[in-house]
């Protein structure tokens, strides 16, 4: 009698052949199995996940609309704010590596002086940010260029008196570049405004609130 780790000759021959069968059984199962896990692990898990910029609604999350009081609140308190005539500017300042900082602004006009409801909100009616993880569904954001904006949004103009922005009015979407842009000019910022409505904010613009506008 010979021991293999602890057991006969006679128990290991029956422990193999009542294994063996089991093993043919499941065998090509578990070799199934591996095959999808594999492949669900290299090409990713396919997610329909809306986009985070979409022209004439909303960008980062926030909504345009009379709720304003209500999607402000997901963003906290701002950098910088500017109180006007039953309006405010406000910017976010978001830091980023190596010292640099993104900003988000917002444009907001009391309910009461456009007979929105509810009366006693506001209404966001521009959203600007020089963030470039918020992309419209076809990927276009702060750091695309005019060529690749064009082809996503061509009825995109330039503004009269305001060179470095385009405009597509009718969807409610504007674009900001540092100078007059060509095609390979990378935008620096992107926003989104009321469908119809042109309506925008420039680098200078959101300057001047970081400079004069007070802290909440």
């Amino acid at each position: 009698m010979i021991l293999w780790n602890g057991y006969t000759n006679s128990e290991t021959a029956t422990f193999a052949f009542g294994i063996l069968p089991i093993m043919k059984i499941f065998y090509p199962v578990l070799i199934s199995l591996i095959g999808v896990l594999a492949s669900v692990t290299l090409a990713g898990p396919v997610v329909n996940q809306k986009p985070s910029l979409i022209a004439g609604q909303s960008l980062g999350g926030i909504a345009l609309g009379s709720n304003g009081l209500e999607e402000l609140k997901k963003l906290g308190k701002p950098y910088r704010i500017d109180r006007g005539m039953s309006q405010t500017h406000q910017v976010w300042k978001w830091f980023k590596p190596g010292g640099r900082f993104d900003t988000f602004f917002v444009h907001t006009v009391s309910n009461g002086a456009t007979d929105s409801q509810p009366s006693d909100g506001v209404t966001i009616d521009l959203i600007r940010t020089t963030a470039v993880r918020f992309k419209t569904a076809d990927g276009i954001a702060a750091g695309s260029t005019l060529e690749q904006i064009r082809k996503s949004f061509p009825a995109a103009t330039p503004v009269d008196g305001a060179p470095t922005i385009l405009d597509d009015v009718k969807q409610g979407i504007a674009f900001e570049f540092s100078d007059a842009p060509t095609d390979q000019s990378v935008c620096i910022a992107v926003m989104v405004h009321t469908p119809g409505q042109s309506n925008f904010a420039t680098q200078q613009q959101v300057a001047e609130v970081f400079d004069n506008g007070n802290r909440d």
